[in-house]
């Protein structure tokens, strides 16, 4: 449980500094490519990134350059429009909004990383390193800026392993972490699919308890009310008959009973209520546990699928450099 709540930790972790990380990238549209290294670096020393300062560079540099693929838009070939008139007196300057590049292909991907390989072959100067880039990779293709090249991971990942970024040590312990990583999501989810399936059949019960519960109670209710009106009945008069008062104290200890049995009933129907209240909120919190994983397992499963392909070929041509 301990190892399971610390790797839960530091995938959150890194998701966190994955995100600012591409965050940060799109600020940096302008920046002379050759201040990367340093920009990266300055920028990943905040406090926020703690250990992960290391990852956070390099998810810095690699998110930077993916994003300086050249984009033709419609208006490239337009000439620019004259402003109309004269600017407002006192209009100010207007905030500029950072707006993300559109996603790139897996070729462009792939050619971009190839022109700068150099900046990252530097940034690159080891297996943490490596790894880091990896990680980079994958969460940048997992990204809506990414998107579109996701369906080419395998060639994404390749292109580094043929510009030595990333070594077959590496590859290799990349993706036996990325495969612990979705055989870890897909036994929560299968544990989370038996909770959430234990918390609906409690509440089901829960809701029936407190509905029968109800009904007694208005059951006990309505005998509390005869008993009442009986018993105000057969109150005796003055001079009243023997058979008058055994009725009016026959009366009397009905009208308790019936009291005390309301008063029991009433006592039921709150706890089951409470216990209602309790079973909805676990309920609820199943499913939000259940909708979250399902979330995750859902989001990193295209990238294991694009992937493998290319892992596949990496561990079939070890195997025939072993025979």
């Amino acid at each position: 449980l301990l190892e399971s709540l610390r790797a839960e930790r530091e995938i959150k972790a890194h998701e966190k500094m994955q995100a600012e990380a591409q965050r940060l990238a799109v600020t940096l549209a302008a920046l002379d490519l050759r201040e990367l290294p340093a920009k990266a670096k300055d920028l990943s020393a905040d406090k926020k990134f703690g250990e992960l300062s290391g990852h956070a560079a390099m998810a810095i540099t690699l998110n930077t350059i993916l994003r300086r693929v050249p984009h033709k838009t419609d208006g490239d070939d337009k000439k620019p429009k004259k402003p109309a008139g004269k600017p407002k007196a006192g209009g100010g300057a207007k905030v500029t909004k950072v707006v993300d590049v559109p996603p790139c292909t897996a070729a462009e991907a792939r050619k971009v990383i190839r022109a700068n390989k150099v900046s990252l072959a530097a940034a690159c100067d080891g297996p943490a390193a490596q790894l880091a880039l990896l990680r980079a990779a994958q969460a940048w293709l997992l990204s809506a800026n990414g998107a579109v090249a996701l369906p080419g991971a395998a060639k994404v990942i390749e292109v580094l392993y043929d510009l030595d970024l990333a070594s077959e040590g590496v590859l290799h312990e990349f993706w036996a972490l990325v495969g612990a990583s979705a055989q870890r999501d897909a036994t929560s989810l299968l544990a989370a699919k038996e909770a959430l399936a234990e918390a609906e059949v409690e509440e089901a019960a829960a809701a029936k308890a407190a509905k029968a519960a109800e009904s007694q109670h208005a059951e006990a209710m309505a005998k509390r009310r005869d008993a009442e009106w009986y018993a105000q009945q057969a109150r005796c008069g003055g001079n009243p008959s023997k058979e008058d008062e055994i009725a009016e104290k026959a009366a009397n200890a009905a009208m308790k009973k019936a009291v005390d049995l309301h008063g029991a009933a009433q006592n039921i129907t709150a706890a089951r209520d409470k216990t209602l209240v309790a079973k909805k909120a676990e309920l609820e919190a199943s499913k939000r546990a259940h909708a979250e994983l399902q979330g995750r397992v859902d989001h990193a499963l295209p990238f294991v699928t694009h992937a493998r392909p290319f892992f596949d070929w990496l561990a079939a041509s070890d195997d025939d450099d072993d025979d």
